[in-house]
C-alpha cells in the first residue's frame, strides 16, 4: 500500500520551508529575512563654545642695549701698507718745544680811560682807588699809568692848597696866589689832554702822556 504525501506539499512545508531532504542531498540553510535598514545616526551637535577673552598683554622690562661687539683683529695681507693705530684718549705730553697757550688778559684800556677822566673832575680820590685796585694785577704798564695819574692828581691838589695858604700872606701873598691859581687851571687842561691821549698811548706801548709830572709815588 502506497502512502501519498499530503496534498499541496511538494517536499516543502507551508510557508516555503522544506520538510525533508531527499536521500543524498545536503539540507539547505534556512533563509533569514533581510534586516530592516538601520536609521541613519546623526552625531549630537556640541553647543558652541563661549568666546575666550583676549589675554592682557604682559609688561616686559626694557632690555639694555647690548654693546657692539668689537671685531677681532685680523692681520693685514702681505704687502699691504701698515697703518698706525690712532692714539687712545687721555693726557699726552706736548711735543718738545711746544708752548702753552696763555689765557687772554682783559684789556685795561677801559679802566685807564675811566680813571683819567674821573681824576680830571674829582682829582685824587678816583686816582687813588684805581691805583690800589690795579697795582696787584701784574701788568707793569697799566700800573705805571695809574701811578702817574695819581702823582699828577696829587700835584694839582698841592697847587690848590698852596694857593689858599699863600693868599693869607699880606702884601705879596695875593699876587703869588693869583699865579698859583692860573697854574692850577693850566694843570687842569694838561690833565684833560692826558685823558684824551692815554688809550692810544697805552696801545702803542708809550708812557703816560703827561707833559710833566712829579714822581711823588714810585
Amino acid at each position: 500500500m502506497t502512502t501519498l504525501p499530503p496534498e499541496g506539499a511538494d517536499g516543502q512545508e507551508t510557508g516555503g520551508q522544506p520538510t525533508s531532504n531527499a536521500p543524498g542531498e545536503v539540507p539547505a540553510a534556512p533563509v533569514t529575512p533581510p534586516a530592516p535598514p538601520a536609521a541613519p545616526t546623526t552625531p549630537p551637535t556640541a553647543p558652541p563654545a563661549a568666546p575666550v577673552p583676549p589675554a592682557a598683554p604682559q609688561y616686559q622690562a626694557p632690555q639694555a642695549p647690548q654693546a657692539p661687539q668689537q671685531p677681532g683683529y685680523q692681520a693685514p695681507p702681505q704687502g699691504a701698507p701698515h697703518y698706525q693705530q690712532p692714539p687712545q684718549g687721555g693726557y699726552q705730553a706736548p711735543p718738545p718745544g711746544a708752548s702753552y697757550a696763555q689765557q687772554p688778559v682783559a684789556d685795561p684800556v677801559s679802566n685807564i680811560t675811566l680813571n683819567y677822566w674821573l681824576s680830571v673832575f674829582f682829582n685824587w680820590i678816583p686816582a687813588l682807588i684805581f691805583f690800589l685796585i690795579e697795582k696787584d694785577k701784574g701788568n707793569p704798564q697799566a700800573y705805571a699809568y695809574h701811578r702817574d695819574n695819581l702823582n699828577f692828581s696829587l700835584l694839582r691838589v698841592g697847587v690848590v692848597i698852596a694857593t689858599y695858604i699863600i693868599a693869607l700872606i699880606p702884601y705879596i701873598g695875593w699876587l703869588v696866589a693869583v699865579v698859583l691859581w692860573i697854574g692850577s687851571i693850566v694843570l687842569f687842561v694838561f690833565h684833560i689832554i692826558a685823558a684824551v691821549k692815554a688809550p692810544d698811548a697805552y696801545r702803542r706801548g708809550e708812557k703816560a702822556p703827561f707833559i710833566f709830572n712829579i714822581p711823588l709815588i714810585k
